[in-house]
């Protein structure tokens, strides 16, 4: 049975389209052989207008073009089609061989320069390959800058949103907090919160509890952002139900700190956030002039200014929301006259630049020593910005028993 070859021009495309334009019929014919031989699709024309005509009506995957030829040379079609398509790849085939035509081929657009006769039609293959690749890997760039820039544009309007709605949330979060100065029976109360972002894991409150008690609390979440900031709100509104459960039911939790922590701890587990948090909360007897509090896991402890000394409160008890068993002792300290009590997140001993832990405490000993009467005084003892940024969040906490 005979077998009829597959004519030369209906081979399938598996290559690429080249156009040979190219004056020599004879050299045209090999050429175009060749390369249908190798697996390409071409084209070819015997002058350099027609090949532009044909490049603008149809472009190829690559021109393969002669210097010399008669009417309109190789330079001029090498400068058309590069102004017109620069990323069109344009190899030169010539039989000249001087140097100096090369150098203005290639100043011209040309990608490469073969010279004829082509002895070994492996070396134009060569040519048209490392060209091919060059103008893929140009177009996979250009795809790809692209599709960077297109992820780069809707990153920042993500960002855009998450900081506006940040920004929202950290104007809920400040006024869930109360007001920066505020004078409750004997005591004026103040805070100062640096974020490390635009929401806080840190909170502070404090609030009259009866006619002789006050309240208040310094919480630290774990973690920062969204997350943290959404459990600062959880524990204000559940310090506020037990105010309402004191009120409208008699019922003592809130009283009693080392209890109240025993709560929060089961009502932050009972939300399965998988957040803790270490919190100080303390209640001020006016009338009897003592403290009672309870120290879930909040470090540094609290200082106390008697108006001559200045030393941190003793005890600890577990973190708040880690170990459904845990508990939490209450202590009990009478306090002087006139008296400062200041409280300082755990982001403070970050942010100071001794290198022990004990000259951290010491140089926050020395700024309430010296600046106790001022929230913003003392953080600028300690040498904290607004402007600057922190690794973690920094709050400042200050009772002052007014005579």
């Amino acid at each position: 049975m005979a077998i009829l070859a597959t004519p030369r021009h209906e081979r399938p495309d598996t290559r690429g389209h080249i156009l040979v334009i190219e004056d020599d019929r004879v050299v045209r014919f090999n050429i175009v052989s060749y390369l249908e031989d190798s697996g390409f699709r071409v084209s070819e024309e015997d002058n350099g207008a027609r090949g532009i005509e044909v490049v603008r009506a149809t472009p190829p995957d690559l021109v393969l073009c002669d210097l010399r030829m008669p009417g309109l040379d190789g330079l001029e079609v090498l400068r058309v089609l590069h102004a017109e398509q620069p990323d069109l790849p344009l190899v030169v085939v010539s039989g000249t061989g001087v140097l100096g035509d090369a150098v203005e081929a290639l100043r011209k657009g040309a990608w490469d320069f073969v010279t004829k006769p082509i002895q070994d039609m492996a070396v134009l293959e060569h040519a048209i390959n490392a060209a091919l690749d060059k103008a893929r890997l140009i177009r996979d760039n250009r795809r790809y800058q692209g599709e960077m820039e297109q992820a780069n544009r809707l990153l920042r309007e993500h960002v855009a949103r998450f900081e506006q709605d940040a920004a929202a949330g950290r104007t809920t979060q400040l006024q869930l907090m109360p007001l920066r100065e505020r004078h409750l029976g004997a005591y004026r109360f103040d805070r100062y919160l640096l974020p490390s972002l635009y929401l806080s894991g840190d909170f502070v409150d404090y609030f009259v509890i009866d006619q002789r008690h006050v309240g208040f609390f310094l919480a630290d979440v774990s973690g920062h952002g969204v997350s943290s900031a959404f459990v600062t709100v959880l524990i204000k509104s559940f310090v506020h139900r037990y105010l309402e459960l004191l009120e409208n039911e008699g019922e003592q939790t809130i009283l009693d700190p080392a209890q109240m922590l025993a709560c929060l701890n089961l009502d932050l587990l009972a939300q399965k956030l998988d957040k803790y948090l270490t919190i100080f909360y303390g209640v001020i007897d006016i009338e009897a002039n003592r403290l009672t509090y309870s120290n879930g896991g909040h470090f540094p402890n609290p200082v106390l200014f008697d108006g001559r000394t200045a030393r941190f409160l003793d005890g600890c008890s577990p973190p708040v929301g880690l170990f459904p068993d845990a508990r939490f002792g209450s202590i009990h300290r009478d306090l002087p006259g006139s008296h400062l009590l200041v409280l300082f997140s755990d982001g403070v001993l970050d942010a100071l630049p001794e290198r022990t832990l004990g000259l951290k405490r010491a140089r926050l000993l020395e700024a309430v020593d010296r600046h106790g009467l001022s929230a913003e005084a003392i953080m600028a003892a300690l040498g904290l910005a607004p402007e600057a940024a922190y690794p973690d969040d920094i709050t400042l906490l200050i009772a002052e028993r007014e005579v």
